[in-house]
């Protein structure tokens, strides 16, 4: 018996430590909600070269198009398409010399495209989710106390899986007049500040903020170079790489 109980007071004290147990780490889940880009980007000056060189060779090794197959003689359709081959040609190779030229008819109507530039660029509004077309853009949202910009973020407080908690918490702030899609289980990003931050990939599909929060004053949606501009240093560098530069 003896034996016994100096083996258990043993036992006892090598589970002891000197230090105490560290406390349980807290966790919060924050979202990168992207607006994905809605225009094609503008061509960079060496793709322009490279296309119009492609042009000018395509135009000159071509076959003549059977113009007397296709259009009656003296037809509209046949002087349109007159025009229209001189003004191919002429931006391929430049105006040909010589007297006269084809008749030219009025200028046809012809629907106009969309100007790149959208109302809410022109006014700086960057709350509008059709600004900067061709860019990806993030929503950001500033604290109520101070100024302070993060991604949509807030503790997590349930036994939830990070990926359920990260939508909740954005429905919380953000309103329900949102349609997203959280785009997998796994986080693409990690930050260790006062909390453990996860951070989970996301997609506006439609719909717009509504803030919904008593934390959170204001809300814009801003490119990867405006949101370096506006958050701090320490938190920008966390957060950089998981943003795409276009």
């Amino acid at each position: 018996m003896a034996s016994l109980a100096s083996t258990s007071k043993s036992a006892s004290r090598c589970l002891k430590t000197s230090s105490p147990i560290p406390p349980k780490p807290r966790l919060s889940t924050a979202v990168v909600l992207n607006r994905s880009p809605v225009l094609t980007p503008n061509p960079s000056s060496f793709e322009t070269a490279y296309h119009n060189y492609q042009y000018k060779i395509m135009r000159a090794l071509s076959t003549p198009f059977p113009q007397h197959f296709y259009f009656a003689k003296g037809a509209a359709l046949q002087q349109r398409f007159y025009n229209e081959e001189k003004e191919r040609d002429a931006k391929s190779f430049g105006v040909g010399f010589g007297k006269g030229g084809l008749l030219r008819l009025p200028p046809l109507p012809y629907d106009k495209p969309m100007p790149r530039e959208s109302e809410a660029d022109r006014t700086g509004d960057v709350k509008s989710l059709d600004r900067k077309g061709d860019r990806n853009l993030y929503l950001v949202l500033k604290k109520a106390k101070g100024d302070v910009w993060r991604l949509p973020q807030s503790s997590v407080t349930s036994e939830d899986a990070l990926h359920v908690a990260a939508r909740n918490s954005l429905t919380a702030q953000c309103g329900e007049a949102m349609d997203t899609w959280v785009v997998g289980r796994q986080p693409i990003g990690f930050l260790e500040e006062e909390e453990n931050i996860f951070f989970f990939k996301a997609h506006i599909l439609a719909g717009q903020v509504s803030l919904n929060s008593p934390d959170i004053s204001e809300f814009a949606w801003l490119t990867k170079e405006e949101i370096g501009e506006r958050v701090d240093s320490a938190y920008w560098t966390g957060i950089k790489d998981m943003l795409a530069d276009s």
